[in-house]
């Protein structure tokens, strides 16, 4: 595994993804200094790593973290972003392949990223998942991880409770009841990213969140894809590994068990947000399994209320929970 640094901007580690020597995995860092306590954040189902270091209107939260005194890191899961080069998409993206970057490969890319980041920093780290990132943080953190995280949170998580609205999106138009046929991989415009969140404003909520924030997620998902702009619209290529967790997550049917998570653990999640409910985030925190845990909402903020206005709200709150609970034990050897 290599490092590179760009002065003003993000440190990169790439690693070696598990069981596939041709493929690399993007690591991004800010704040890295060995002793600083670390964090990982995992991104969800749509948007890679970049989703946590937008560089715009003050909302990177490697940028937040590193200021807090953590080590920040954000992992592209494989397929994601900057994570696979062009041969290695294209075997991954071939048509008749499969969904790519399913639950337990994206497991296997957190544990790469932990061992990694344990080992750098000699001792555990703190988890942070996002929506899907919830869903393979918490089952990494219930298996493989489960003393090799100090602390885990979980913002806009998703567990086992039935969504109509995501389930429609998801079905099969010709099989009611089934899940729709998947790809490889699906397209992302901007136009598609504009839609979906802008769908989550209310009426004169337009200044919830800054246009030039949009503006450049696009900028940068579509520049990481070679591909994007073969097509037309430009469209950055996604996984659909992802879609058969949460078509099984949003038919209530839970996979994973929350006791087996016996780490602090936070769950977080914005008041306008269709896709991680209160009802379904107070179910999972009932079944936690560790004493030590708490649940919060946070006002005028949607699924993406990290690149939103309110997202010092979310950064303090989360760094509040992991200076009070994380780790400060040197471990003792390679994980």
């Amino acid at each position: 595994m290599a490092a590179t640094a760009d002065p003003g901007a993000a440190r990169i580690h790439w690693l070696t993804a598990p069981r596939d020597p041709d493929l690399r995995l993007h690591l991004a860092a800010r704040g890295d200094a060995a002793e600083r306590p670390p964090i990982l954040f995992v991104h969800g189902a749509t948007f890679s790593g970049r989703m946590f270091d937008i560089d715009a209107s003050g909302v990177s939260w490697l940028r937040a973290a590193a200021a807090a005194g953590f080590a920040a890191y954000a992992l592209d899961l494989r397929g994601y972003g900057r994570s696979g080069d062009a041969n290695w998409r294209a075997r991954a993206f071939a048509n008749g392949a499969g969904p790519t970057c399913t639950g337990p490969e994206a497991i296997e890319d957190i544990g790469a990223a932990v061992d990694f980041i344990t080992y750098r920093h000699g001792r555990p780290t703190a988890l942070v998942g996002w929506s899907w990132g919830s869903t393979t943080s918490a089952r990494y953190v219930a298996g493989a991880g489960r003393d090799k995280v100090a602390s885990l949170v979980l913002y806009a998580p998703i567990f086992a409770e039935r969504n109509e609205a995501w389930l429609a999106e998801l079905a099969d138009p010709d099989t009611p009841g089934q899940r729709r046929p998947l790809g490889s991989h699906r397209r992302i415009t901007a136009e598609d990213m504009r839609r979906r969140w802008n769908a989550q404003l209310p009426p004169g909520g337009d200044d919830w969140r800054d246009e030039t924030v949009l503006q450049e997620l696009a900028r940068v998902s579509l520049q990481d894809d070679s591909t994007a702009r073969t097509v037309t619209p430009p469209g950055f290529c996604v996984p659909n590994g992802t879609l058969v967790d949460l078509w099984k997550c949003f038919s209530g049917r839970p996979i994973y068990d929350p006791d087996k998570i016996d780490c602090p653990t936070l769950l977080v999640r914005a008041t306008q947000d269709p896709t991680s409910t209160r009802s379904d985030m107070l179910a999972l925190f009932d079944r936690l399994g560790t004493a030590e845990k708490q649940y919060l909402e946070i006002g005028n903020g949607t699924h993406f209320i990290n690149a939103e206005r309110r997202a010092p709200s979310l950064f303090s709150a989360v760094h509040a929970f992991l200076h009070r609970h994380g780790s400060t034990t040197k471990s003792t050897g390679e994980s």
